[in-house]
């Protein structure tokens, strides 16, 4: 039986290219979306094509006990769970004195508190297969970005699970973190400052998608690497 990925936000952009990178390693993959039912029939339509067995589920992982019941909701549907990828995110762009207790609570609720729920419930499944757990940081952790404060903190809050799971469910689930650097740009992004940002790293280029995908799936496989974060950012953690 092949091994069976859950990957959240898996719908659209990062989240789309780590579970297709999953079912092109030979995993079966669950699909978690929030609200886009067509971009995540899109997303299953691909993956099959890819030859993995899938199903979407939808859930908003900011709603008390959802990510529990979307965890059980894969197992009923699987029977088994080996990674779990937990990609999705908000994104919120505003400076420091626009922000609403409310956009906090969205971004925190569905990244590192969603993180967690989603890591305990899928605890158990995953040490029955010596599975993985990845957590999706960002850059943004590690600098000062003032018009993306929430983003930052809750990334750098990821990074703390990341650190904190490793040991709590070692031996027997393995827990990493990503960080991507330039990868996908919002779509409302200029191309200048894209190019200024690039410009600033050691690499002087953007990160293919592929080479952000071909290292998560590397580190979750990897028996002997726990509790690390790995930043794949054309260097731009260093400077």
């Amino acid at each position: 039986m092949r091994p069976v990925a859950l990957v959240t936000g898996a719908s659209r952009r990062l989240g789309r290219a780590f579970a297709e990178g999953a079912a092109r390693s030979g995993h079966d993959v669950a699909v978690h979306y929030r609200s886009d039912p067509a971009a995540a029939r899109d997303a299953v339509a691909a993956l099959v094509a890819l030859g993995a067995r899938t199903e979407a589920f939808p859930s908003d992982l900011r709603a008390p006990g959802a990510p529990g019941r979307l965890v059980e909701a894969v197992l009923r549907r699987f029977g088994r769970l080996d990674l779990l990828v937990h990609s999705a995110s908000p994104w919120l762009e505003k400076p420091v004195e626009e922000v609403t207790e409310a956009d906090w609570d969205d971004v925190f609720s569905v990244g590192p508190r969603a993180g967690f729920f989603l890591a305990r419930a899928a605890g158990p499944a995953l040490c029955a297969r010596e599975g993985a757990i990845l957590l999706v940081s960002d850059v943004a952790a590690t600098k000062a970005w003032p018009r993306h404060v929430p983003h930052a903190v809750s990334k750098a809050a990821v990074e703390a699970l990341v650190r904190n799971l490793a040991v709590a469910l070692a031996p027997g689930v393995r827990v990493n973190g990503i960080a991507p650097g330039i990868v996908l740009p919002p779509d409302d992004l200029p191309a200048s400052e894209v190019e200024r940002l690039v410009s600033r790293t050691p690499l002087r280029r953007a990160v293919p998608v592929e080479d952000l995908v071909s290292a998560a799936l590397l580190l979750s496989a990897n028996r002997s690497v726990t509790g690390q974060v790995l930043a794949v950012d054309a260097g731009r953690a260093v400077v």
